[in-house]
């Protein structure tokens, strides 16, 4: 019985790490969504959908909407924007008067989570959109960037969100879901200065990145990003690239990552989940993508076939080669690629039916040649690409080469040619030598025998009498 359960065992195993088993996600998060970069496809999902509280990965949406405005390289000046914040919401970065790049505002925003950057980044943003630069933060610019954060938003395709501030304070107003941010975050991936920033583990600089312009306030920063799943952070991931956590009393801890290993980009978002279970999930949620989903090219790129002619001419091996071109590279889950399956149909004009086949053909697809052949390069099929029985790619079918139809000039063109190339071939050279053997003998006896008739002529009319005359 032993190797029966080590054989159970093994089966198992061989089952788990191919994929065909996939063993269940634990997840701590109440809402938590997986999804691939580029094609924005749902790998997994939990409560996609629910209403839920971004806390700082609010940042995300605000850095999109500053650089639609703002040039990185704009330097602005910290004004009373920063007085009065929420009780827990300072962070103490920023001095009224300071001289700042909006590209170190972004960082101080993505890197730090400094609240105060993303008000002087909202204020600033407003101020240029309406060409009013006599907005007061609180009073004004606050509710007219929420309208752009929404606005750009709707833009993204969020469609079950709504923004209130700029860095994620709680209002019950202010939510998304994990759907939603999922998209947005997808957007800010796709920007490179964003990505870059997000994917820095620490930063030291100064505000105007090295100029020193005369006058100005300039501080020296040195921060740490509150991601720790950076790969050189205490709960770092190997192949994370960047991205923003957050927290609130009522959001609890949240965090957005994204993630690329071998050609594969990956965005996940996980809410209110308790310490270290942010870090946990999305471990977890990253191993089940990586682990499981893969860019593969259906079609193989291009791809050869072979059929069989019906009345080919004489000279050709009644076979017809097909090649389709090109490739379509798809995300594909481990089973998928495992149900994988490649249709080829031809032109039913060429197909030759089985009631019109030969006695004596056996099963198999016959093609007929068309009167006035098959051109090289012409459309002579398709081939589809099936998932779970679902068409997900179908391209056409060409002729790698030329055929043309038997016909009785075919056949005389075969024949002479064989017998002239019969003719003249090496193998026929004895048979040359041979002839010419013979007809040099036959010469040689015409000769003699022409000879030999005149030696006697000439005898007999040497023997004949002489008269006088």
């Amino acid at each position: 019985m032993r190797w029966i359960y080590s054989g159970i065992f093994a089966l198992v195993m061989i089952l788990f790490l191919t994929g065909s088993i996939v063993p269940p996600l634990t997840l701590q998060t109440e809402a938590a969504i997986l999804v691939e970069q580029t094609t924005g496809r749902v790998l997994y999902e939990r409560n996609m959908h629910r209403r839920m509280y971004p806390a700082s990965m609010t940042k995300l949406l605000t850095a999109l909407v500053v650089l639609d405005i703002l040039d990185p390289d704009d330097v602005l000046v910290v004004g009373p924007e920063i007085r009065n914040m929420p009780l827990g919401y300072n962070t103490g970065v920023h001095q009224e008067g300071e001289h700042i790049t909006v590209r170190m505002l972004l960082k101080s925003l993505l890197i730090r989570s400094a609240n105060e950057s993303a008000r002087v980044l909202a204020l600033n943003a407003v101020q240029m959109r309406n060409g009013r630069f006599n907005l007061h933060y609180v009073d004004e610019a606050k509710g007219v960037f929420a309208a752009m954060m929404n606005e750009k938003a709707r833009e993204l395709g969020v469609l079950d969100s709504r923004f209130t501030n700029p860095y994620g304070l709680h209002d019950t107003r202010h939510f998304t879901t994990a759907y939603d941010l999922a998209l947005i975050a997808r957007a800010f991936m796709d920007v490179p200065l964003l990505a870059q920033i997000v994917g820095m583990r620490t930063f030291e600089g100064d505000g105007l990145e090295g100029r020193e312009p005369e006058g100005a306030f300039v501080q020296h920063f040195n921060w740490t990003n509150t991601n720790q799943m950076l790969p050189d952070a205490p709960h770092g991931h190997p192949f994370v690239t960047g991205m923003r956590t957050g927290y609130t009393t009522p959001a609890g801890e949240c965090f957005a990552a994204s993630a690329y290993n071998n050609g594969l980009g990956l965005i996940t978002i996980v809410f209110d989940s308790a310490s270290p279970g942010r870090w946990q999930d999305t471990r977890r949620l990253l191993d089940y993508g990586f682990a499981n989903f893969a860019f593969r090219d259906v079609s193989g790129g291009e791809v050869s076939h072979t059929v069989r002619l019906d009345n080919p001419r004489l000279e050709d091996d009644g076979i017809l080669t097909v090649t389709s071109r090109g490739s379509y590279n798809t995300l594909l889950s481990i089973d998928e690629i495992a149900s994988l399956e490649r249709i080829v149909t031809y032109d039913a004009l060429l197909l030759v039916p089985p009631e019109e086949r030969e006695p004596d053909t056996d099963e198999g697809i016959l093609l007929r040649i068309p009167l006035g052949g098959i051109e090289e390069g012409e459309i002579v099929g398709l081939v589809s690409y099936r998932i779970n029985g679902e068409t997900v790619y179908t391209t056409n079918l060409y002729a790698a080469h030329g055929v043309l139809e038997r016909t009785f000039d075919t056949d005389m063109d075969f024949f002479i040619a064989r017998f002239f190339g019969a003719l003249f071939s090496r193998g026929a050279l004895p048979y040359w030598f041979g002839s010419v053997g013979w007809l040099f003998g036959i010469v040689c006896m015409v000769i003699a025998i022409t000879v030999s008739r005149r030696a006697r002529s000439y005898g007999r009319w040497r023997s004949m009498p002489r008269g006088r005359y």
